[in-house]
């Protein structure tokens, strides 16, 4: 399999459907809800969604496509050595209130969910991340790595707050944590681009919980392979991959990030 082949077709497949998204961008949007109010798709997702999904299939029609709004194949529908995970806005309430911070993810994965390509477009700036396993990250084709802040007192952190309310309040109390002993944080609005400046090096550190694969797999690709590391709370990947709780930064703050989040430190 020739994964810079499909990271290039991934990348194209992405700028197609941001720009499907700029034609609902600054103005009113349709909003419907999925598990709560908070839990939001706009017709942004939709259209965005039916792109990706109509031109994965087409280019490979063996793969299993699961997408967070459901366009895609089900994961119960078969076996398959190859999975695509889509999120055709991740960071739609940013979208939806026309804040220019959300991006488009794709990422390719095997069945064991880890990750082979991952490609994350921010269509309002036109910055398009991307990576293959073994290849490297790049930012529009140039290769970018991760900082090399070594102190917490030093370091740019960024979280996101789940829609389930009850993973929110949690998180709050990593969020003092972090704010006392770091330089700063930013809540900026989607995981997936998070996790790209962080393995660009403009944050040295991500961590969210209550998520899923789609928001996270893509991402986490990127941090890895430009020189980060990613883990879940446990130092494990078992539930990086998932969603359920991640972590990542530049390799030399991990483990300190572990132990604020294991209430260690």
């Amino acid at each position: 399999m020739d994964l810079q082949q499909i990271r290039q077709t991934a990348e194209r497949v992405a700028r197609q459907a941001g720009d499907v998204l700029m034609r609902y961008w600054a103005q009113p949007h349709t909003e419907t809800t999925k598990r709560n109010i908070y839990d939001i798709v706009t017709e942004g997702d939709k259209a965005s969604e039916a792109v990706i999904v109509a031109a994965l299939r087409e280019r490979f029609p063996d793969h299993h496509i699961v997408s967070e709004e459901g366009g895609g194949t089900d994961l119960s529908g078969g076996t398959s050595d190859y999975f695509w995970y889509i999120d055709p806005v991740d960071g739609t309430t940013n979208f939806a209130h026309n804040l220019p911070y959300f991006s488009v993810s794709i990422a390719l994965t095997d069945p064991a969910l880890n990750p082979l390509v991952g490609v994350v477009y921010n269509p309002v700036t036109r910055e398009l991340f991307s990576a293959a396993r073994g290849f490297g990250t790049t930012l529009d084709g140039a290769p970018v790595r991760v900082s090399t802040t070594d102190r917490l007192d030093r370091a740019l952190f960024a979280s996101g707050f789940s829609s389930d309310k009850t993973r929110a309040r949690e998180n709050m109390r990593y969020w003092e944590q972090f704010m006392t002993r770091s330089r700063d944080l930013r809540r900026l609005g989607s995981a997936a681009l998070d996790m790209c400046y962080v393995a660009s090096g403009r944050l040295d550190g991500f961590w969210e919980t209550g998520i899923n694969s789609w928001d996270v797999l893509a991402g986490i690709l990127c941090v890895q392979e430009a020189g980060g590391t990613a883990t879940d709370f446990a130092g494990q990947t078992t539930e990086c991959y998932t969603g359920a709780n991640v972590v990542t930064s530049n390799g030399r703050l991990h483990a300190a990030m572990l132990d604020i989040l294991n209430d260690r430190a």
